[in-house]
């Protein structure tokens, strides 16, 4: 989890130009995955409703990401 405590949102990692463009992609797909996990494991409420935002936005920062390069076949 290399995104954990370093970044608050995805668009701070969105904004990190140390990263390279497949290293964001990767943090982000495996924020994606912890944030799936976790609100498959919890419920409802509004805690859930920030995570659905965070998911969201995740899910937002990748399209970016995959739109600015296509993946290599």
């Amino acid at each position: 989890m290399a995104y954990f405590g370093k970044y608050e949102t995805p668009e701070d990692l969105m904004r990190d130009d140390s990263l390279s463009r497949d290293e964001k992609v990767r943090m982000l797909e495996d924020w994606r995955d912890d944030k799936n996990a976790h609100m498959r494991a919890s419920g409802e409420g509004m805690e859930g409703q920030d995570r659905a935002d965070r998911l969201r936005r995740i899910k937002k920062a990748l399209a970016a990401l995959e739109k600015e390069q296509p993946p290599l076949q």
